[in-house]
């Protein structure tokens, strides 16, 4: 048999169930003891009976809750059914027992067939204790049916409900389970899937554009190699051929990094990008930017330029947009193996609190964290904005590639909000 899922209230609450079999165990011992109306002998075997019970309990017991076979729980059962009638016909008050043996036994056993049996055999000793205790009359019937026929009722009709419960629960587990494998699928075909197409995208570039050109270089040079050696003057002409495609060839390797990497990063250092970002800015918007650049960090790589130049984009967009700033201080610090950039602005602020999280926010935190670095933004009202990001000089092995924007944000990527509404 399977094992139990993880929302069976036996196996995830079992805890519970040995707390309960002990305060019952305990309850029903100290009665026993205090019990002056029995001899020491019969409350020393009364102590040894439920001594066996207990120790019968917590050598099988965690094995029939904690796996799901309920061979386990009938052979828990199947000693009980001895060791119960002699407690009960030396000490009476060992019927309290029943208290945590009828939820064992829902537990233990998960076929009704099987705990139907059981659990009548367990009412039946108790009815035949108190039978043999005060005769059969009016009175011990009445008992019986007080004491053992309406619990045995309630009992089952308890039992049908929880075992209702515990299926619904199963089901709902097994479900919650196949819902994340199918989930994983579907998210390990769409990676594959985005993969496979960029793989392909790629592939028919270069076909189309550094492969053919490679080939037409092999073929000129092989062509001016036997045109040199019969006519060199005519040579001379096939190798301005030669090195106008290899130029061509070159122009096009570099359009395809381009397509991957900012322009602005293009051959350029960061220092060199943000000094033209913040140029265009200035031009565009005639807020004064300054740039800022402590430290060296050489041999930088590409992802890690890429997020801070695309965090310092957004974060000059929203002061176009909202800060209302006559001036701009970008800061860019390489020291301790941490690279920092800051964009501060004297604009009007905001309360980040009062201020929805949009894109911007999520798209600095996810460029940030998928290079092991953090975000944060500080302002308040009057007294401008400073989006803040910090990166290690030297990130994992994802760091070498292009965090990818956020999906439903423009090229640029998200920054922390610097004003309502960002």
């Amino acid at each position: 048999m399977a094992a139990r899922s993880g929302v069976d209230f036996g196996h995830r609450y079992r805890v519970g169930w040995h707390f309960l079999v002990g305060v019952v165990a305990v309850f029903v011992a100290v009665a026993i003891a205090a019990d002056v109306t029995m001899a020491l002998g019969q409350r020393l075997l009364a102590l040894g009976t439920l001594a066996v019970i207990v120790a019968w309990y917590a050598l099988v017991a965690p094995q029939a809750v904690g796996n799901g076979d309920e061979r386990w729980g009938v052979a828990y059962f199947a000693l009980l059914a001895v060791a119960f009638p002699l407690l009960l016909a030396i000490a009476p008050i060992g019927a309290a027992l029943m208290f945590a043996l009828c939820p064992q036994l829902f537990v233990m056993v998960t076929r009704w067939r099987v705990r139907l049996p059981l659990l009548l055999i367990l009412y039946a000793e108790h009815a035949w204790a108190m039978f043999a205790r005060i005769g059969v009359s009016r009175y011990s019937l009445a008992m019986i049916g007080a004491t053992v026929l309406v619990p045995l009722t309630v009992t089952i009709l308890a039992g049908v409900y929880l075992t209702g419960i515990r299926e619904q629960n199963r089901k709902r587990a097994a479900l919650i389970e196949e819902l994340t494998r199918t989930r994983a699928a579907l998210e390990r075909a769409s990676h594959e899937a985005g993969v496979h197409a960029e793989r392909e995208r790629l592939a028919a570039e270069i076909h189309d554009t550094l492969a053919q050109g490679f080939t037409s270089v092999l073929m000129l040079a092989q062509a001016a190699r036997t045109t040199l050696l019969r006519n060199p003057a005519a040579a001379d002409g096939q190798l301005d051929i030669l090195e106008n495609t290899a130029r061509e060839n070159l122009a096009e390797a570099r359009s395809l990094i381009a397509a991957l990497a900012p322009v602005d990063l293009t051959g350029r250092s960061l220092a060199d990008a943000l000094d033209r970002l913040a140029a265009r800015h200035t031009r565009d918007t005639s807020t004064r930017v300054e740039v800022s650049v402590v430290g060296d960090r050489p041999g930088a790589p590409t992802g890690t330029d890429v997020a801070l130049l695309r965090t310092a984009q957004e974060a000059l967009a929203n002061v176009g947009k909202h800060a209302d700033a006559t001036s701009v201080r970008i800061e860019l610090c390489h020291e301790k193996g941490l690279t920092t950039l800051a964009v501060t602005d004297d604009g009007q602020g905001f309360d980040p609190a009062a201020v929805r999280a949009g894109y911007g926010l999520l798209g600095i935190r996810t460029r940030a964290a998928g290079l092991g670095g953090t975000s944060t933004v500080r302002s308040a009202p009057g007294q401008g904005t400073t989006v803040r990001v910090e990166l290690p000089s030297a990130p994992p092995e994802q760091a070498a590639r292009s965090p990818r924007p956020v999906p439903g944000h423009s090229a640029t990527p998200a920054a922390e909000p610097a004003g309502p509404g960002r």
